[in-house]
């Protein structure tokens, strides 16, 4: 049962494929306060919140005495892929909220949450591109003995990414947090106006994310980008990049049969 007011929800897409599209069953306003990476610069008014498999977020719903309510989820807008056969036409019950017979005040939830300074695109050292279709990223499989990527210490990078088969597809970088520059060429919305390691590409869309490397360098252990649905990334949707300090040469590739450690 719940003793106050306003409630803090923070929901996980754990499923290996799913889209949920979370909204109270009765329609209720809320706000989403953080995504992946943390809080983001202000409250975001909404009455729905979509995480593709990977994505977090937290929320702050207002309850009324005695209430219950159901958070639910409906209908995901994922474009024109093929998502019927991930959940993309399911509607359920998730979560149902019971409020106590009596609540205690709460505070009002402030107009700033975090100071988010956007990551400038001027001192970017390079844009890559990333095209994720038919299991592949940029034409090919995962291979434990191959560095797709050599990422400069402290260097800050513009990754676009793109679905190009009709698929729905997610991105996820292990290692940062990034910010999204565009989506499109388009502004982001509000609700992915934070950082973020996960982000969802429905077929066609491109996107703009922004990262810089200030941490970890070591020329023995990469780390991975991939899709985050679980059987694309099983057959192969999957590459690795190592982050290398001023003078660090990448170390030999394993034997073949050897996978490398991953941070």
């Amino acid at each position: 049962m719940n003793l106050t007011r306003r409630h803090v929800l923070r929901l996980l897409n754990g499923s290996n494929a799913r889209v949920y599209g979370f909204a109270f069953a009765d329609g209720r306003p809320f706000a989403q306060i953080a995504s992946d990476g943390g809080l983001l610069s202000a409250p975001h008014g909404t009455r729905h919140v979509q995480l593709a498999p990977g994505e977090r977020a937290e929320i702050v719903v207002a309850l009324t005495p005695g209430e219950r309510v159901v958070l639910r989820s409906a209908s995901p807008a994922t474009g024109a892929g093929l998502v019927q056969r991930d959940g993309g036409d399911d509607r359920f019950d998730v979560l149902e909220l019971r409020a106590a017979p009596t609540l205690t005040n709460s505070p009002e939830l402030p107009d700033h949450l975090a100071a988010l300074p956007p990551l400038p695109a001027h001192p970017a050292v390079r844009t890559r591109t990333f095209e994720l279709a038919e299991h592949h990223i940029n034409g090919r499989k995962m291979d434990p003995r191959r560095i797709d990527a050599r990422v400069g210490k402290d260097t800050t990078e513009i990754w676009e990414v793109r679905s190009g088969d009709g698929t729905l597809h997610t991105f996820h970088v292990h290692d940062v947090q990034f910010q999204v520059l565009s989506i499109d060429d388009r502004k982001p919305p509000p609700e992915l106006s934070g950082w973020k390691d996960t982000v969802l590409l429905p077929p066609g869309t491109r996107m703009r994310l922004i990262m810089r490397f200030a941490d970890y360098a070591d020329p023995y252990r990469p780390y991975m980008f991939h899709c985050h649905m679980l059987y694309h990334e099983d057959q192969g949707m999957m590459g690795q990049f190592l982050v290398l300090a001023p003078g660090q040469a990448a170390a030999p590739l394993p034997l073949p049969g050897g996978h490398p450690l991953h941070h």
